[in-house]
């Protein structure tokens, strides 16, 4: 077992869904270090080429073909970004979807968490405002875990605490996966959404826009909302609960993820394969301009170092002491 299978047995011990249980014992089977264990024996073979060169740096030989060498480094560049960016994806299956309720105050943003989380998780008052500070539980769905934050009402507002609680609402809407927008078309006009959902817009993250209070509304009072496409719910009588989780999981588009491919999950390994990138770009760069061997195999052994840090090929104490110091001995 090298260091990144062990490093997966903490995962599987943490894993608190079905997904994160099914890409820690992918990695824990060696799924990722075969994967790098193929790419670093690649590097090797070219590497010990270059190496060779430099013994017989003064009579001009070339044992390792600029051309092959430069289609490998590609091609291994090109798995390291795939790998880089599937750390996305990985450290929501292992951490969970944050997923920010929003909107404007006493639109039931409250009490769409305690629906979804089937309990009274969060304070239900009818007075505006009632909600100060984020208040965050986490549920299931079909495998996959969500971690909902419901927010303090976004509106202008001279309370001192009360502003506190919408700089972190717009705080915790920067930082997540996906935006629950909640409103009352009782009392927000249509003008008034659309301006909000412009600024949402603006994040850039997904979001989902859902129209509460439905069991109160006629289809004379949805016809301006139509072409927003909204989910209509109650959370109050918790209907269309179930609609807007499958709304959610096809927002965040895991539910279909093959959880047997090689996902990177581990900010470590992500970080390491951010290093081996730069240094496989600078082996290109030496190959396509007029870099002796002698940089080429430090770009080339560079690369190794960083590959090798992840599946402790390379270690040092401080890394060792570092990644041991989550595992939770006696407990």
């Amino acid at each position: 077992m090298d260091l990144s299978q062990a490093e997966a047995v903490a995962d599987l011990i943490a894993s608190n869904s079905a997904a994160s249980h099914q890409v820690a014992m992918q990695q824990m089977r060696g799924g990722f270090s075969n994967q790098l264990k193929k790419l670093r024996e690649d590097l090797v073979h070219f590497a010990s080429l270059i190496e060779l060169e430099l013994d017989f740096s003064e009579e001009d030989v070339e044992f390792a073909n600029r051309d092959q060498l430069k289609a490998l480094i590609m091609q291994i560049h090109a798995v390291v970004l795939k790998l880089i960016q599937s750390f996305e994806q990985g450290n929501v299956l292992k951490n969970g979807v944050p997923v920010v309720i929003a909107g404007k105050p006493n639109v039931g943003k409250s009490t769409l968490l305690n629906a979804l989380l089937n309990e009274e998780r969060a304070i239900v008052s009818d007075i505006a405002g009632t909600t100060r500070d984020t208040i965050e539980d986490e549920i299931n769905i079909k495998g996959i875990t969500f971690r909902f934050i419901d927010t303090a009402g976004i509106r202008e507002t001279e309370d001192i605490i009360e502003a506190k609680g919408v700089e972190r609402t717009l705080e915790k809407m920067k930082q997540a996966r996906l935006i629950i927008y909640l409103f009352d078309p009782t009392q927000d006009d249509i003008d008034a959404v659309q301006k909000q959902i412009e600024e949402i817009r603006t994040l850039n993250i997904p979001f989902v826009t859902i129209i509460n209070k439905s069991d109160l509304l006629t289809e004379e009072a949805r016809q301006p909302y139509a072409a927003l496409q909204p989910l209509y719910i109650s959370a109050k009588e918790q209907q269309g609960i179930e609609e807007l989780k499958d709304e959610l999981l096809k927002q965040v588009n895991l539910a279909n993820i093959n959880t047997d491919d090689v996902v990177v999950t581990n900010i470590r390994h992500v970080e390491a394969l951010q290093r081996t990138s730069e240094a496989l770009e600078k082996v290109l760069y030496g190959i396509d301009n007029p870099v002796t061997s002698d940089f080429l195999a430090m770009d080339i052994r560079q690369a190794l170092h960083h590959l090798g840090e992840i599946t402790g090929t390379v270690t040092t104490d401080d890394l060792l002491d570092n990644i041991f110091s989550k595992f939770c001995i006696g407990k």
